[in-house]
């Protein structure tokens, strides 16, 4: 199954992203192949991102109606974060803090070679500034609809190549992101490039960077870590856009429920 993931103004971005990097829980062997390997109607996703002056926490829950994550059918989907960046303007500090919920309804697709989901929802964002600064867009709370996007490889084909891409948009704060990923996989490591682009009304971001994925045994089911680290490159002109120009790195697990 493909999960995307999910920074803010240096941020919000994340808090989509993470959607992405909540990142694709069915890489690196996490399909059930053949259609013989267990089943399993629930992931749970948790991860961390940071960059030099933003880091963020997420955690996620997929569920399939049908109670088999591989096949066709209607999925639940429920992703939290939350999230601290600060910044300065002239001689004055301030530090930001927001969380984010979302709730949404989705459809897969499970075709040879790849699966596709597509989901739809509401999205909540509230983000406090300790001074208020009345001159950053990012403030306050919203209420917005919500539509996401999951193209990803799987392991119905003998093939060595993975790839991914996901993203999604909400009206709250018109917050995006979208994540690319090409990957070769060694066995039950996955390693490959990876591409983000993200922002909000407060401004926007890309980032260039590098993943590796590999399978995690844990009793009767196996988790999938993902790493991620590359280049953010933010906007110089305008310090209140949080989306500093930095290192990134991002952590992603990935544990696959019942049976």
């Amino acid at each position: 199954m493909a999960i995307l993931r999910i920074g803010r103004g240096a941020v919000l971005g994340w808090t989509l992203a993470v959607c992405a990097a909540v990142s694709s829980p069915a890489i690196a062997g996490g399909g059930n192949g053949n259609g013989r390997d267990p089943v399993y109607p629930a992931v749970v996703i948790s991860g961390y991102e940071a960059t030099q002056k933003a880091q963020e926490g997420y955690l996620g829950f997929y569920y399939a109606f049908n109670r088999d994550l591989d096949r066709d059918g209607i999925i639940l989907r429920m992703l939290g974060t939350r999230g601290f960046y600060d910044y300065r303007v002239e001689d004055v500090s301030f530090e930001a803090r927001y969380w984010q919920g979302d709730v949404m309804l989705g459809y897969q697709w499970v075709r040879n070679g790849y699966d596709l989901a597509v989901y739809l929802g509401v999205d909540y964002q509230d983000h406090r500034i300790s001074p208020d600064d009345p001159d950053n867009k990012l403030r306050g709370s919203e209420t917005g609809f919500k539509v996401a996007v999951d193209i990803e490889s799987n392991d119905r084909i003998n093939s060595p190549l993975y790839f991914a891409i996901n993203g999604s948009y909400s009206t709250a704060f018109d917050s995006y992101y979208a994540l690319a990923r090409v990957g070769h996989k060694f066995g039950r490591i996955t390693v490959g490039p990876e591409a983000w682009a993200l922002g909000d009304v407060s401004g926007e971001a890309q980032r260039v960077g590098g993943f590796i994925a590999f399978d995690v045994p844990l009793g009767h089911t196996t988790g999938t870590l993902l790493l991620s680290v590359g280049h953010q490159f933010g906007d110089h002109n305008d310090v209140r856009k949080g989306f500093d120009e930095s290192t990134y790195g991002t952590v992603n697990f990935r544990v696959p429920l019942g049976r």
